[in-house]
């Protein structure tokens, strides 16, 4: 017996040690996992996994370790897995797992998710009237005419984020020298930190020849996104928190990103200062310049950001920084929006993988000089169910450049690809002057609605002194213009931008209302019927029903009371409920095609209104029909 419980303990010794183990290296992992070192974070939870050990935490956390570097089909095994344990998990890893589905092709699947996170997250419901919920749906933009090529200067890992300097270079970032044994790894990803390089155009493409940037530029952790004044005389790049041989960290003890500026001596970048908006404690990384200049945009999660990275400018004057301000809710969303680029109309273009995009990171613009910043979308071949970013663009040309991980022609793990034939419409307003055809002035109030090219309702306003204007209209569409007016006829017709900033439409005057008839004597509506103990409505009774629907559409001002009857069979009270349900299918066949419920009300008299004056049980078949009908009365 002692033996036994000497082997009994020695057991559970045994099984605790392995259990006190496994929550060691899951504490380990965890470790890892917050300080962004996501490979070796998914080497531990893998061997984890393997030993038949699966907390919540660790399949949110592997599956998140996957989603940031972009491997989404692994974060979709992971994400199952965790859904499968539990639903009790953050909104972030809520949409990140919408998101992932997406870019597996999975819209059903991630659109029952997003239900399931309104009943969990109900606030997400009020952010919905605020524009920024999840998965906004912007307009798409069809960019069929745009062709890509995998670019010459790829290496088989990350090259990415394009950036043009003077006429004939470009510059860009890339993990090229992983390779090299003496290459210092990235803890994110495991290939080498990123190095800005620079090549030449030879026509319109790249010759494939690159070289690093000269200067004290490539030398501590990761140097990319880069862009450079006109002058090719500076240059503002984003760097891992370092400088002076020096490293900087969050009270987390993460290595953040800063944007660093650079001056150009004629043969090699010096001069390298981070700019005053930068933190220890957040990250400011991808700067765009301005048209002009005058502000540099860049992507950040420093106190106010709403998401996970918002989109901020900052004014530049006389080599002195404004405050950074928030792009706001109509571009920024609650995920990652980043990669901002200005193009020389003023058009900003961003990726983020929180609007209902095609999966990851899409690509998407707005036009900085519209008063409501709507946000467009691009389709094939720009956005692709992997992430795609970093988009530059010369619009003289059409040509420019993209960042991407599709499959699609890959030979790394994040691409350069070189667009030809894009065109951004520029949006135009438009003035609409509203007439009499008579050539008066038109009474009352008029309501114009504008739908789209899909009869989406795009808003609904009021002319003011018989005149409205129409902002940011995109000239390649084709819109919908409703016009209400209550002294008027309804006018309706196709609306398209034509070169021209003002049009004119003209209503027509409603007749002047006929003297006041009886309408029920003029209409002569015809009462319907029902087989035998039924309440269903009968294809003859359907074409009857169908003149009285145009009636009621054409004399607004009309009502209408149905009575139900039953022939003489049956008990008295079954026949007062039938009678009633009869009335009611009349009205529910009305009301379904679109007239108001308000304007109709039901009465069932059973068998008390017998139409023919047969006995109970001496009326003929075709007497008992004709007692099963329902009448329409009109009220005025």
């Amino acid at each position: 017996m002692k033996l036994h419980f000497n082997y009994i303990t020695l057991c559970l010794l045994l099984v605790s040690g392995f259990i006190y183990g496994q929550q060691e290296r899951e504490v380990r992992a965890n470790s890892k996992y917050n300080s962004m070192s996501y490979t070796e974070a998914i080497a531990l939870y893998k061997g984890l996994v393997a030993d038949g050990y699966g907390s919540p935490e660790l399949f949110e956390n592997l599956g998140n370790s996957y989603y940031l570097q972009s491997n989404y089909a692994l974060a979709r095994a992971s994400y199952d897995s965790l859904f499968k344990r539990t639903r009790d998990v953050s909104k972030s890893t809520y949409y990140r797992y919408i998101n992932v589905l997406r870019s597996e092709k999975e819209d059903k699947k991630a659109d029952k998710l997003y239900a399931t996170l309104l009943k969990k997250y109900p606030q997400e419901k009020i952010e919905d009237k605020l524009k920024n919920r999840i998965f906004l749906s912007p307009e798409v933009l069809v960019v069929s005419s745009v062709t890509l090529k995998n670019s010459k200067i790829n290496s088989p890992y990350s090259d990415y984020k394009v950036s043009y300097l003077g006429e004939d270079k470009i510059v860009y970032s890339s993990s090229k020298e992983t390779k090299s044994f003496l290459s210092t790894k990235s803890i994110w990803n495991n290939e080498a930190y990123t190095n800005l390089y620079e090549s030449r155009f030879d026509g319109d493409s790249l010759i494939g020849e690159v070289s690093k940037l000269k200067g004290r530029i490539n030398r501590f952790y990761n140097e990319s996104s880069a862009v450079f004044t006109k002058d090719g005389k500076t240059m503002y790049f984003t760097r891992n928190n370092h400088l002076a041989n020096q490293v900087k960290t969050d009270s987390l003890e993460n290595v953040l990103l800063k944007i660093y500026k650079a001056r150009y001596n004629g043969k090699r970048w010096v001069d390298i200062e981070e700019l005053p908006f930068n933190s220890n404690q957040y990250n400011c990384a991808h700067p765009a310049l301005s048209p002009d200049e005058d502000y540099l945009y860049f992507s950040s999660d420093m106190p106010g950001t709403k998401g996970e990275s918002d989109l901020y400018r900052v004014s530049i004057s006389d080599n002195t920084y404004g405050t950074p301000e928030n792009l706001g809710a109509q571009i920024n969303t609650l995920g990652r929006d980043t990669f901002p680029f200005i193009t020389s109309e003023n058009v900003l273009i961003f990726s983020s993988d929180y609007r209902k995009g095609q999966g990851g990171l899409d690509l998407y613009y707005t036009d900085l000089k519209s008063t409501n910043k709507r946000v467009y979308t691009f389709s094939a071949p720009i956005n692709s169910t992997s992430d795609d970013f970093g988009l530059v663009y010369k619009v003289s040309e059409g040509t420019g450049f993209i960042s991407s991980n599709r499959k699609e022609d890959n030979v790394g793990s994040d691409d350069i690809y070189e667009l030809s034939g894009l065109t951004i419409p520029k949006l135009e307003n438009l003035t609409v002057m509203i007439k009499s055809k008579k050539g008066s002035d038109v009474i009352g109030n008029t309501s114009v609605t504008l739908s789209n090219e899909n009869n989406s309702i795009l808003g609904t306003i009021v002319a003011i002194n018989n005149e409205l204007s129409l902002k940011d209209l995109d000239p390649s569409k084709t819109y919908r213009l409703e016009v209400n007016n209550e002294n008027y006829q309804p006018y309706a017709s196709s609306l398209q931008f034509k070169g021209t900033n003002t049009t004119t439409i003209y209503l027509t005057e409603k007749a002047v209302p006929p003297a006041a008839v009886d309408l029920q004597d003029l209409l002569k509506l015809e009462n319907i019927y029902f087989d035998f103990d039924k309440h269903a409505i009968r294809s003859d009774a359907a074409i009857e029903l169908a003149k009285i629907v145009e009636i009621l559409n054409r004399y607004p001002v009309i009502n209408l009371e149905i009575l139900g009857h039953t022939d003489l069979r049956g008990p008295a009270l079954y026949n007062e409920r039938l009678s009633l349900q009869r009335a009611t299918s009349v009205k529910q066949w009305l009301v379904d095609r679109g007239i108001s419920s308000d304007r109709i009300t039901t009465i069932g008299y059973g068998e008390k209104q017998p139409i023919n004056d047969c006995e109970r049980n001496k009326c003929t078949k075709e007497q008992h029909g004709q007692n099963r009908r329902t009448e329409f009365l009109i009220k005025q």
